[in-house]
């Protein structure tokens, strides 16, 4: 290997690195992801359990789990465990390129992995992806060691076995790599080497023992899915036509970027990648073309072969991001074709066809020169593609890193669910339309639950201290959701007992807080929201961008401008402003300040007649001698019912929030509360002339 090959594997690998962990951590996870989170911090037999009735086998959420441990739940944190296989699958694509057809190739391949969206997405994504290509890469590896009787037959075997296994306990869709590995190792190995044969199905059973303590639930998921699929069946042309739009430009530029307007750069590089057919493979290896690039191929388009058999003749399967665990042999492929395209020159002159170069460029020569390939009038077409590859993935990359996007960007669930934090009263509830999104509320709420659980189940026998969380279900959906299993995520409710289980919800709470995301999916004819509209007032309604469209909806349980009663609260007090409020009392959660928890309170307030300004209204919490410890100001009704537009006897309600900073002592504290123009800042007095009033005081 030559001296600026040797310097360029190092170089490009801390180039792999520090594209990684660029921006890491930045945005909020999403649903998939906050799955991750949630598992990860449970102990390991009940993951186990969740992880049977869920999607995906349990391996990733199992070495999360020890990771977090070591490393800390951080968003950050959770994906550098995802950085790691992505940094690692650069390696093993240089490693491999090198194998099989040379340094140029592999140092090639390891910076069109390094650079590629695709990649680079999903190895800063806490999910199971990035350790997914590292493992077929490894297998693919083992592979080339049982095939080219590398010295470590025995090993190698090993390898391949507890490979495959690990690949199935990570994905289930792992399995189409190994059926198409399959299809091309078994003829390879009847002609060119029977005797391997049986110790190589002898590795495949092997894989398969090792997954048996899995197996009974991956035949249930596949047979008898707990969920009814979440994509649509469409057409056979519809499918093939998006796989090749959006799979040529996801494997070229990620999908940070508009695949209608870039899929032809990306059947070009495919097109790049049947190249490798004509390049010349490493002398060291024992694998030569065609049957080094066709296992590529294999691996490559092969699952994604069978992924669209299957979602044409059972049920709809693909997913873009699914053919990220195929992508790792794409950067080998296309690093060989251009290579291959670049020697061109060179085979003619070695057929005695004379050199076709004619002209030299500044930039493009400088590229020939570090892959070895003449710049010739191919070599400049090589070089000059990959030129604008890499262009492509800068813009992709920008687009990645500045949202500059609509598809598949995160949901911002943590915005969301801090919203809700936000404005969430002692007496308010919480309702998750999709409830399976519950995981995110998890992941990001910061106080403790009183009870989460399913909406038909409420009311709870007993609630704890925190917010009661209802977790809607597919409405009318089939029976057998979930399997019918109490612990699942999953489960059906008939319209009736969804309408039932709201009101009784709407009894018993002055707000309901309905974060919604996904309810598309488990309730198709909008019965949810109908209901809300129709028998709750919406005073709060935000949403936040990305794939979804994650929206927080505040639902005022008794219409107050209709006159209608609210509950009496649980702390009377009377205090009367200037301008005609009155305060009626308040509530509050916990009930006394606690430095160590988040105090939550609602304060009542009655119009004695229709005040002349909009006021907003503060709660302060000081300390006995009167400094300040945290403070939070909203304006009456949510900002939906500004004062001046209050009717004489109008009843309403605020909910503030205020958290007290870390490390504060126990001591003795007070409340206080006020008002003051909107529009001047200028306070509000009392009628008696003082300037708040005091709601609690005390240790």
């Amino acid at each position: 290997m030559k001296l600026k090959h040797r310097l360029g594997f190092p170089a490009v690998m801390l180039l792999a690195f520090g594209l990684r962990v660029y921006r890491l951590g930045v945005d909020s996870l999403w649903y998939d992801e906050t799955v991750s989170a949630l598992l990860a911090r449970r102990p390991l037999a009940e993951m186990w359990a969740h992880t049977a009735r869920d999607i995906h086998p349990p391996l990733y959420y199992a070495l999360l789990h020890f990771w977090r441990l070591l490393a800390g739940g951080s968003e950050y944190s959770l994906a550098c465990f995802s950085v790691w296989f992505g940094v690692a699958g650069v390696a093993m694509v240089g490693y491999l390129g090198w194998r099989l057809f040379g340094a140029r190739v592999g140092l090639l391949a390891a910076l069109l992995m390094t650079v590629n969206p695709f990649s680079i997405w999903y190895a800063q994504e806490v999910r199971m992806y990035s350790l997914g290509v590292f493992l077929t890469l490894l297998l693919l590896k083992f592979t080339l060691d049982v095939w080219e009787d590398a010295g470590r037959g025995g090993w190698a075997l090993f390898g391949v076995a507890v490979t495959s296994a690990l690949m199935l306990w990570t994905l289930y869709y792992a399995a189409f790599t190994l059926v198409a590995l399959n299809l091309v190792a078994l003829p390879w190995l009847w002609f060119k080497g029977r005797r391997k044969l049986w110790p190589w199905l002898g590795a495949q059973v092997a894989a398969i023992i090792l997954y048996l303590p899995w197996l009974p639930h991956a035949l249930q998921q596949a047979l008898n899915p707990p969920v009814p699929p979440w994509r649509q069946p469409i057409g056979a042309g519809a499918l093939l036509l998006t796989i090749a739009r959006e799979g040529a430009t996801a494997l070229t530029l990620g999908q940070s970027i508009v695949a209608g307007r870039w899929w032809l750069l990306g059947l070009l590089a495919l097109g790049a990648g049947v190249l490798a057919f004509w390049a010349r493979t490493n002398p060291r290896s024992k694998l030569d073309n065609p049957w080094a690039a066709g296992l590529l191929w294999t691996l490559l388009l092969g699952p994604v072969a069978l992924i669209a058999l299957v979602s044409l003749t059972l049920t709809p399967l693909y997913h873009v991001r699914y053919l990220n665990l195929y992508s790792g042999t794409f950067p080998i492929l296309l690093a060989a074709g251009l290579v291959a395209l670049g020697d061109l020159a060179q085979r003619r002159n070695d057929a005695g066809g004379g050199d076709v170069s004619s002209k030299q460029y500044s930039v493009i020569s400088k590229l020939c020169s570090v892959f070895s390939v003449q710049c010739s009038v191919s070599g400049v077409v090589a070089a000059a593609f990959l030129v604008l590859l890499l262009a492509g993935a800068a813009i992709s990359l920008r687009n990645y890193h500045a949202r500059r996007f609509e598809y598949e960007a995160a949901d911002d669930l943590r915005g969301a669910v801090a919203d809700i934090d936000d404005h969430l009263g002692p007496r308010d509830a919480v309702l998750i339309d999709a409830g399976y999104l519950y995981p995110a509320f998890l992941n990001y709420w910061p106080d403790a639950i009183g009870w989460m659980g399913r909406l038909s189940e409420y009311p709870p026998d007993a609630a704890g201290d925190g917010p009661v969380v209802a977790l809607a279900g597919f409405v009318d959906g089939a029976p057998d959701i979930g399997w019918g299993d109490a612990a699942s995520d999953f489960y059906a409710i008939s319209r009736t007992e969804t309408k039932a289980r709201l009101q009784r919800l709407f009894e018993e709470h002055n707000t309901v807080w309905l974060l919604r995301g996904y309810d598309t999916v488990n309730d198709p004819g909008g019965v949810i929201r109908a209901w809300l509209e129709a028998h709750g007032e919406l005073i709060y309604d935000q949403v936040f961008p990305g794939l979804t469209y994650v929206r927080v909806q505040g639902w005022r349980t008794a219409p107050v401008r209709d006159g209608f009663p609210l509950q009496p609260p649980l702390h009377p007090l009377t205090a009367d402003f200037e301008d005609g409020i009155r305060l009626i009392g308040y509530d509050m959660w916990p009930d006394a300040p606690l430095p160590d928890r988040t105090l939550r309170l609602t304060l009542y307030w009655q119009a004695q007649a229709t005040p002349a300004r909009s006021y907003k209204a503060f709660v302060h919490w000081l300390t006995a001698d009167w400094q300040m410890i945290s403070q939070d100001d909203e304006p009456p009704g949510f900002g939906a019912l500004p004062t001046d537009g209050w009717q004489p006897g109008q009843m309403v309600e605020s909910n503030f929030v205020l958290h007290p900073p870390a490390g504060l002592a126990p001591g003795d504290y007070r409340l206080v509360t006020g008002f003051y123009d909107a529009e001047t800042g200028a306070g509000l007095a009392l009628a008696n002339g003082e300037s708040q009033a005091t709601l609690w005081e005390g240790r």
